[in-house]
């Protein structure tokens, strides 16, 4: 009877170590987010950009110039020069939080958003099983492909 309720105990206190350490991984984006830099490689593994977030604001250095976006975290002011010097092709922003990341860029007046759901943040890597999109002037939906944003500063 004693190896019995050792072996219960055993197993509610793992269930509830690995409930809190997946509650901790996917609600972990608000902290792990603000003032680093990721790479983010397509769903195809086509294409890479790199995102540098601000610590200070909700703005983000979107570019697909690793040394411009590993600049831009040196400091503030750098922060605002890369943020500034990439502007052109639109303005990006970006909110963490809960178990979402979504970036936002508006361009010309025009906004395009990208929402990626159910976010896990695992070491230096974040992982999204899908994502939801509204592209101005191309359309919407919803990918159901894993994405992963691996995180390049220390």
């Amino acid at each position: 009877m004693k190896k019995k309720s050792v072996l219960l105990t055993f197993l509610v206190v793992l269930i509830v170590a690995l409930g809190g350490f997946g509650f901790y991984a996917t609600h972990a984006v608000s902290g792990a987010v603000p003032g680093h830099v990721y790479k983010y490689q397509g769903v195809n593994k086509v294409g890479t950009a790199y995102i540098t977030f601000s610590a200070n604001s909700d703005r983000a250095v979107v570019t697909h110039s690793k040394q411009t976006a590993l600049a831009a975290d040196q400091d503030p002011t750098a922060f605002d020069r890369a943020y500034q010097k990439t502007s052109q092709q639109g303005r990006w922003t970006y909110k963490a939080s809960g178990s979402h990341l979504t970036l936002a860029m508006v361009k010309d007046n025009a906004a395009s958003q990208w929402q990626y759901n159910w976010v896990t943040v695992l070491g230096s890597k974040i992982y999204a099983p899908s994502f939801t999109y509204q592209i101005n002037n191309a359309g919407q939906g919803v990918s159901h492909k894993m994405t992963s944003f691996t995180r390049l500063d220390q």
